[in-house]
């Protein structure tokens, strides 16, 4: 889901995410073309993976709801495609 919002001055984007369930992890694939790999911040809090990417115009915010005590077990970020795994 592509969800386009405005926060004061600046639009906020919910970029689509693809989760893939496989052996007991989520895989979450996420296409974040033109966005540096320094400008993305990610965070675990309470089992919820949350993405955000603030720019000078715009910011990016996507929020996943993992398994409890979930935690993440790989990150990478190649070609504007961010792939986390959670366990």
């Amino acid at each position: 889901m592509n969800t386009n919002m405005q926060n004061d001055e600046k639009t906020v984007i919910a970029p689509p995410i693809e989760v893939i369930e496989t052996g007991g992890s989520l895989c979450m694939t996420c296409q974040l073309q033109g966005v540096p790999e320094e400008d993305i911040r990610i965070d675990l809090e309470k089992g919820q993976l949350i993405l955000s990417v603030s720019k000078q115009d715009a910011a990016y915010l996507q929020k996943i709801i993992g398994p409890d005590g979930s935690r993440i077990t790989g990150k990478k970020f190649r070609d504007g495609i961010l792939e986390i795994t959670l366990k």
